[in-house]
């Protein structure tokens, strides 16, 4: 007879383990969620704390591997584009030329003396890839900032000289990026104002000194060959002022001729040098400008960047002649144009500088009125701090 084997039936896990097992798991995978998000929220907060390039960035750095034979400017090669010396152009050049930059642009009206409010606009920390859309002038009778190309089609200058590309330099901005992006905001002035010639200055050198580790003065070279390279694809000129602010055995800015602070913005002793090289390289061609209009008053700038020490010390100002008690709340009238240039009457009115102690953060700007010329929008200043496609604003730049 067959034995029958009885086979004990499996014992099921009681459901207070299966419980237990479950929570364990929830515990772990929220542990490490938590861990991730920890790591996140330092690395965000990291980024959004640390230094924007255009501040004061503290210790003087020593650049080191300078190799100055390399990113040369071939004169010969560029010779339709690279602006030739030429005999003295005189004040009357530099009077109906408007200059177009960053902080060392700022410092040429607002420290120095060397041009005003009715023939410069600086925006301190400003790159070139802001030129296009970053509102930061102000006119007297317009109620928001208008951006640099409006403000030329408002000013109706014989022409300009735009001076940006410190506050780009960053080892992740390629030459090339730098360039488009340069490009796009001078072809905004062309557009803008069709009759200005367009000039586009030098960047100028760095001393072998300087604050803020990322610039360097190989890059300088880079991206101003870079220039050289967009105005002659684009029928602009060139000036190559670099040449006269240079020390030719070193490469690195001239002694004396940045501050020993920053190493970085033009002394008053380069500033003398700039403006002999701006007027002995001149570019004076036929005046076909449209009959003129009135030209609007030029009294504030936005800053894109606010240092903890100001690299524009402004010296005092006039202010502006004080409205009657009847038109107590509005603005002066606009300033017409005496003669063929666009600068205002023989005596303008002095315009007062802005505060240089606390240079205002740039905050996205309204569109100006609707019976303003130009209607590119206005953006903000992107952080100093290139990013890896979209680099920064002046550096104790300007």
């Amino acid at each position: 007879m067959a034995k029958t084997t009885h086979r004990r039936p499996a014992q099921r896990k009681a459901p207070r383990y299966d419980a237990v097992a479950r929570a364990c798991k929830v515990m772990a995978a929220c542990a490490v969620l938590l861990l991730a998000s920890t790591v996140a929220a330092f690395f965000i907060v990291w980024d959004v704390a640390k230094p924007q390039k255009g501040y004061d960035l503290g210790s003087i750095v020593q650049e080191s591997g300078y190799d100055a034979t390399k990113n040369t400017i071939d004169q010969g090669k560029f010779s339709a584009t690279v602006l030739p010396e030429t005999e003295d152009a005189g004040q009357e050049y530099i009077d109906t030329t408007l200059f177009l930059g960053d902080s060392n642009t700022a410092r040429m009206y607002r420290m120095f003396d060397y041009c005003s409010y009715d023939n410069a606009i600086g925006s301190v920390g400003m790159s070139a890839r802001s030129l296009q859309k970053y509102a930061c002038v102000k006119f007297s009778g317009y109620g928001s900032y208008v951006t640099m190309p409006q403000a030329v089609a408002l000013m109706q200058p014989r022409r300009v000289i735009v001076t940006f590309g410190t506050n780009d330099l960053d080892p992740n901005y390629s030459a090339a990026s730098f360039a488009e992006s340069y490009r796009a905001g001078l072809q905004a002035i062309a557009d803008a104002y069709p009759a200005a010639d367009i000039i586009v200055n030098a960047i100028p050198p760095l001393g072998r000194s300087h604050s803020n580790a990322s610039l360097t003065q190989s890059q300088v070279d880079e991206y101003n060959k870079a220039i050289v390279e967009m105005c002659d694809a684009n029928g602009w000129k060139f000036l190559n002022s670099a040449e006269v602010l240079k020390d030719a055995a070193t490469g690195y800015a001239k002694e004396g001729y940045v501050e020993s602070s920053d190493g970085i913005h033009l002394t008053r002793a380069a500033m003398d040098a700039l403006f002999t090289y701006i007027r002995t390289h001149s570019y004076v061609t036929e005046d076909t400008r449209p009959a003129l209009t009135a030209v609007p008053k030029h009294t504030d700038d936005k800053d894109a960047v606010t240092y903890a020490t100001p690299v524009v010390e402004a010296t005092p100002a006039a202010s502006e002649e004080p409205d009657s008690e009847d038109s107590e709340d509005s603005e002066p009238s606009p300033t017409p144009t005496a003669t063929a240039t666009p600068a205002p009457t023989a005596t303008p009115t002095p315009t007062p500088a802005p505060d240089s102690t606390s240079a205002p953060t740039p905050e996205v700007s309204s569109e100006p009125a609707s019976s303003e010329p130009a209607s590119s929008e206005a953006a903000a200043e992107p952080t100093p701090t290139p990013e890896t496609a979209q680099p920064p604003a002046d550096t104790p730049q300007e």
